[in-house]
């Protein structure tokens, strides 16, 4: 195992890890597994995305590949609570932009262990185990290309609004969105398929100020009714995160630049509300759409994110529907051509007896 620095991204390899952060998470055990460790009985393949609250992490259980994600130290209760919101969500009707979540205990029932706990090295560990989704994960993406084909951009926009407006009708606020959370697949087309990794606090926020945890999201990230610690939050706190993410894809760069900064001073960036426009002059209507939902005002954002996506769809083509590829059955092949052959044989035996 190794531990990191999230807040400046340092990894030690022999957990002797020096950081310039006062409080620093590698010396409060942020561990990361290896390719060829295990956890449990699972073997980790590597690790997909490291969050300040969960690491997932593509692993096997068995013969199957599946997706794994460990809570960080202080992170257990949202981890707990997603997984009881996955649960839950599933049973009401799978959103198809939502990860599969599978039983934490092999031959267990996911209604019985929708979460797991094992420990490691002295340390009980919570996690969750989901069906392996093959993608990239937006902030690698961006890392790659920082301002993707605007057409790609308002896609993905819309399928997060998609889930999020899902989320809401289910009575829950992510409140936590960041690239982080998004794993992004291309089809056999080109097209991105965005999932939605994390469910944010899943949670109606009327308790926000007690449920809420530094390490759920990025200074960056978060709306400044919930960096302030005073405000309430609704829906339109979620239309601010769909908006930091539109904003980052267009500009090609984040609202408030957090890399090397503390999060003291990200946090009173974010407070002040002051970012610079997009700068996308090439685009009608887009960048002002996403300036408005980053507003710092609550009040003076979409107040919903159906009217985010009702401004948002006259700008871009309806997202095309996937071609799945054709799959061959072959045990039904096999069973054919069986049938077919013993017909065939059938009929030289019974042609031959005539001849006879």
């Amino acid at each position: 195992m190794k531990r990191i620095c999230q807040r400046c991204n340092v990894i030690s390899q022999d957990f002797n890890l020096w950081c310039q952060e006062k409080y620093c998470p590698a010396e409060n055990a942020t561990e990361i597994f290896d390719n060829g460790e295990w956890f449990g009985p699972m073997e980790i393949i590597q690790p997909i995305v490291i969050t300040r609250s969960a690491i997932v992490y593509q692993a096997r259980r068995g013969e199957e590949d599946i997706l794994l994600k460990v809570a960080n130290v202080g992170c257990e209760e949202k981890l707990r609570l997603e997984a009881r919101a996955f649960l839950q969500l599933a049973k009401a009707g799978q959103h198809p932009l939502l990860p599969v979540l599978l039983p934490a205990h092999a031959q267990g029932l996911v209604d019985h262990h929708p979460y797991g706990w094992t420990v490691i090295e002295g340390r009980v560990k919570y996690y969750e185990i989901f069906k392996f989704t093959d993608g990239t994960i937006l902030r690698n993406l961006l890392l790659k290309n920082p301002q993707p084909w605007f057409q790609h951009a308002g896609w993905i926009i819309l399928s997060i609004a998609d889930v999020i407006f899902y989320l809401h009708k289910a009575g829950k606020l992510h409140l936590c969105l960041n690239p982080d959370m998004v794993l992004v697949r291309f089809d056999k087309q080109g097209y991105p398929r965005p999932i939605l990794l994390d469910l944010g606090l899943a949670d109606p926020g009327q308790n926000i100020q007690d449920l809420w945890n530094e390490n759920y999201n990025l200074p960056a990230y978060t709306a400044p009714e919930i960096a302030d610690r005073r405000g309430s939050v609704g829906t339109a706190t979620d239309v601010y995160g769909i908006g930091m993410l539109l904003y980052e894809m267009l500009a090609g760069r984040p609202a408030y630049e957090y890399h090397l900064r503390k999060d003291e001073a990200v946090l009173r960036a974010v407070l002040e509300g002051e970012f610079k426009t997009t700068g996308r002059i090439d685009l009608n209507n887009i960048p002002e759409i996403a300036e408005k939902s980053i507003n710092l005002q609550y009040n003076l954002r979409f107040p919903d994110v159906l009217s985010l996506v009702g401004a948002l769809q006259p700008n871009f083509p309806a997202i095309p529907a996937e071609r799945r590829s054709f799959k061959v059955n072959w045990q039904t092949v096999f069973i054919v051509l069986g049938s077919l052959l013993a017909i065939s044989l059938l009929l030289a035996m019974a042609l031959s007896f005539v001849a006879v």
